[in-house]
This record gives C-alpha cells, sequence and structure tokens, in this order.
C-alpha cells in the first residue's frame, strides 16, 4: 500500500513538472510570436497575458487586447479573449471571444456582440502549426456600423478545413440564418433572410504560424461552389469561379439564377449595388430573358468592372482587406 501511494505521489509530481515546464514553454512561444508580429509592422498590446489551466488545460488568457495590422488598415479590439487546450491535445484548441468587440476596417469602425461566439481550431502537430480546421459559431451576433446600419443573425456558422495535399487550398462553408438588416430598407422583402454558401479558396501561401507575416495571405483562386439566398419571395443560387490579382481584382464568372428578380433588382438599388440609372435598363433586360417568374444569368468580372449578363454593374470589389 505504501508502495503504490509512493508510485501514485511520484507519478503526480512528474506530471505536474510537465506542466509547468510545458506552461513555461507556451509563455515563451506566445512572447516570440508577438516579438516576430511587431518585427513585421503588427502592432498587438495587451494588459495581461497570462497561462493557466493546471493540472489538465493549457488556458490562455488575453486581456485588453488590441491587435493592428501593418499600415493600420485593420484594427480589432477585445476586453478579452481565451483560448483552452487540454494538456495532452495542445494542438486541438478552443477559442471564446468576448461579447461585445470594435472591428476597424479602413475608414469603417463596426461594434461587434454576440450572445456567444466560439471557435474550435485544429492545427498539425508539427513546428510549422499548419492549419487542419476550423469551426467558428456564434449566436445573436449583430454587426453595427458607425454610418448607422446593423446587421444582425439569430445563428452564425462559418467552417474551414485545410484541402491537402492541394496546396493552399481550403473549403469554406458559410451559414447565416435570419438575417434583418436595421434600419429597415425602403425595398425590405418579407421575413428575415437565410445564406447557405461553399467555396474552396486557394490562397498564395500556407496557413500556419508565420501566415500573417509580414503580411495577410491573399486569395488567388476564388471557386464558387454552390450558394443559395433566400430573402422574402427573392431565392438566389449559383456557383462559379474567379482568379483573384496581387490587387485583388476578380476575373472570371458566377452563373447566377434568380426567383423574384424584381424585388432584387430594387434592393441591390437600394443597397447602392446598382446605380439609379441603370435600374430601368436592367430590369427590361432582364424581363427579356425571364422564363416563368425566373432568369439565369452570369455575372461576370473582367478589366476591375463586373457586368450581370449584357448590363455593366460599374467597378468589381477588391477581394482583401485594407
Amino acid at each position: 500500500m505504501k508502495l503504490l501511494l509512493v508510485i501514485v505521489l511520484t507519478l503526480s509530481a512528474i506530471y505536474a513538472g510537465v506542466w509547468f515546464v510545458a506552461a513555461r514553454g507556451l509563455d515563451r512561444g506566445l512572447q516570440a510570436g508577438l516579438n516576430a508580429a511587431t518585427s513585421q509592422g503588427w502592432q498587438v498590446e495587451t494588459e495581461t497575458l497570462k497561462t493557466g489551466g493546471f493540472p489538465s488545460r493549457f488556458d490562455v488568457t488575453a486581456r485588453d487586447l488590441t491587435v493592428t495590422s501593418p499600415g493600420g488598415g485593420l484594427i480589432w479590439q477585445a476586453p478579452w479573449v481565451q483560448t483552452a487546450a487540454l494538456s495532452y491535445r495542445p494542438n486541438k484548441i478552443i477559442a471564446t471571444l468576448a461579447p461585445q468587440q470594435t472591428l476597424q476596417v479602413g475608414r469603417q469602425t463596426f461594434d461587434v456582440t454576440s450572445d456567444s461566439l466560439q471557435a474550435n481550431v485544429d492545427v498539425a502537430a508539427n513546428t510549422a502549426l499548419s492549419f487542419d480546421s476550423m469551426t467558428a459559431e456564434g449566436q445573436n451576433l449583430a454587426i453595427k456600423s458607425g454610418d448607422g446600419w446593423t446587421l444582425q443573425t439569430k445563428r452564425t456558422l462559418l467552417a474551414l478545413r485545410s484541402l491537402a495535399p492541394q496546396a493552399n487550398t481550403y473549403e469554406a462553408y458559410l451559414n447565416l440564418t435570419d438575417v434583418a438588416v436595421l434600419p429597415a430598407l425602403q425595398v425590405y422583402p418579407n421575413g428575415p433572410a437565410q445564406l447557405v454558401m461553399d467555396a474552396t479558396l486557394t490562397l498564395d501561401r500556407p496557413l500556419d504560424r508565420q501566415a500573417f507575416l509580414p503580411t495577410r495571405p491573399l486569395i488567388t483562386t476564388a471557386m464558387l461552389n454552390s450558394i443559395e439566398a433566400t430573402w422574402g419571395d427573392i431565392r438566389l443560387t449559383g456557383s462559379g469561379s474567379v482568379a483573384v490579382d496581387a490587387a485583388g481584382l476578380p476575373t472570371g464568372r458566377i452563373d447566377l439564377k434568380a426567383q423574384g428578380w424584381l424585388t432584387a433588382v430594387d434592393l441591390l438599388a437600394n443597397l447602392g449595388a446598382i446605380a439609379p440609372g441603370s435600374v430601368q435598363t436592367i430590369k427590361a433586360v432582364v424581363g427579356m430573358l425571364a422564363n416563368d417568374g425566373a432568369v439565369s444569368l452570369p455575372l461576370t468580372f473582367a478589366n476591375g468592372a463586373m457586368a450581370l449578363g449584357p448590363v455593366p454593374l460599374g467597378p468589381a470589389p477588391v477581394l482583401r482587406l485594407p
């Protein structure tokens, strides 16, 4: 009996020692990562950065966190962020974000609130910490713009996984339920909107511990495997692919099919996506192509511009963060 007690106490002491050594190694790794980010122009400010969770987990908590990208085009602030991982599986991480955050993209500022916002992240057990998969989910997520509008969703689900052995290629899935825009638009279909999207993205570099140093990864190819959006009598489906140049401008085609297209045109005009002077022209052209209340048209991107069928829509969106 005494021998068994000695063995148990010895093993406990060894385990405790291993945990503290690993925790100190984790602290040194975090500090090294922060130093590397700073050397590449990123600014990471936090009031405290602590590791806990003894004996079964590694919990890292950052308080009053501010992250600024090189050049200041992207600034993210949160009162706290916490990550947790089991001590025997440190490459499987659960990240929990504060219910209030602030995001500044260029000159636009967004206040982000949610009832819960959590992500499960798996990375490979190698020195590069190569990304494997992520599932992020939020309940009652609201994004309020400094311009006065608010986008709300009841449930938000975003999943991303590596498609290895394809180099730098990732499958992305997005599901937004009960989406609402406040204040109400002049053209506002009945009921909340729903969105499901499945895409495959190829980046210019792998997602790993060095992915954002010195700059953020860029999309080189975006394949839209499927998209389905419904809002009142509007139902939009589509698929296609685009190549993206170094400036973030897409070239390619997405084939769309729309029901309730008259309401959709008015809605896009109300959102500013279509110039007011083009609305009647688009309705006339699309009306000639419609069949049983539905219309199929390609959304094309070329030379920095986009068009819906034969109708020019203006400049193409830039598919990269500032």
